[in-house]
């Protein structure tokens, strides 16, 4: 593999200057990727060792961060594992595998490892965990954790499975909105449907309300992922202007901005606490 890295180009980039130093230094940097759901992934290791660039899923992402270490060490001395086949050393007391990340992925999660290569995206490698019992993501019977919180990159983006992943996928690096597709809303079940339309949406404490007119008194309150919402409604794209504390309401027929008042967001804490804890 032909390396077109800043390092090997002599193109210094300051947003880069902290992950090129750590390659510089160690050789690869393992950088983690705080979302919904945390991620982590090395970058690096084509340029100091000719070897795909290795991502991995779901846990807590420092400790992600620890285990790809640990898996570059463990190839690094013990020669690099075939795909798909266990790899023991890496989590305390579980075996992984490494399976390809099909090239569908690659510019929604890796624009980092874009930029330190120059626009070359390159092969990537899923570092995969099992969960308690020894059954892996595809297994039938595989507990939900394992399955949901590990994005299935060896399938194509329009093959996953429904679901955050999926949205992640299909809509980032181009999701402008100020949350990611994958983090959740609050909305009504009616809006989800597409029974009623979207009539005051506010964004506070990070989060949406996407809500029909009867707004926080509806009784089909419920969560949903951010970008399912946008699928269904390609207006919501326009709320990427939106700053916290501020809400949209549909009056005749257009938007006005306006700002969350306390009583609404006193309405919005306890519904998000009903729904979490129905």
């Amino acid at each position: 593999m032909t390396c077109r890295c800043v390092l090997c180009a002599d193109k210094p980039d300051d947003q880069l200057a902290a992950i090129t130093d750590t390659v510089r230094e160690h050789g690869w940097c393992a950088l983690r990727i705080a979302a919904q759901v945390d991620f982590a992934y090395t970058v690096g290791l084509r340029h100091s060792f000719q070897r795909p660039e290795i991502v991995m899923f779901g846990l807590d992402g420092e400790d992600m961060q620890n285990w790809l270490n640990a898996a570059v060490d463990l190839g690094r001395e013990h020669g690099w594992p075939a795909d798909d086949t266990d790899v023991e050393g890496v989590i305390e007391a579980a075996p992984v595998r490494l399976r390809a990340v099909h090239p569908s992925w690659h510019e929604a999660l890796f624009g980092t490892a874009e930029r330190f290569y120059d626009g070359d995206e390159g092969p990537f490698l899923q570092l995969v965990w099992p969960d308690e019992h020894g059954l892996w993501p595809w297994d039938e019977g595989v507990v939900e954790g394992c399955r949901t919180q590990q994005a299935h990159t060896w399938l194509p983006v329009d093959e996953h499975p429904p679901g955050g992943w999926r949205l992640v996928g299909e809509l980032a690096p181009d999701f402008d909105l100020p949350a990611a597709p994958d983090s959740y809303a609050l909305t009504t079940r009616s809006v989800l449907a597409g029974g009623q339309e979207p009539a005051w949406i506010g964004f506070d404490d990070s989060v949406f309300d996407v809500l029909d007119e009867r707004g926080h008194a509806a009784d089909d309150l419920c969560l949903a992922f951010l970008g399912e919402l946008v699928v269904r409604y390609p207006g919501l794209r326009d709320c990427d202007v939106m700053e916290e504390g501020q809400a949209l309401v549909r009056e005749n027929g257009g938007w006005v901005s306006t700002d969350i008042t306390a009583d609404e967001r006193a309405a919005s804490e306890r519904a998000w606490q009903s729904v979490q804890e129905a």
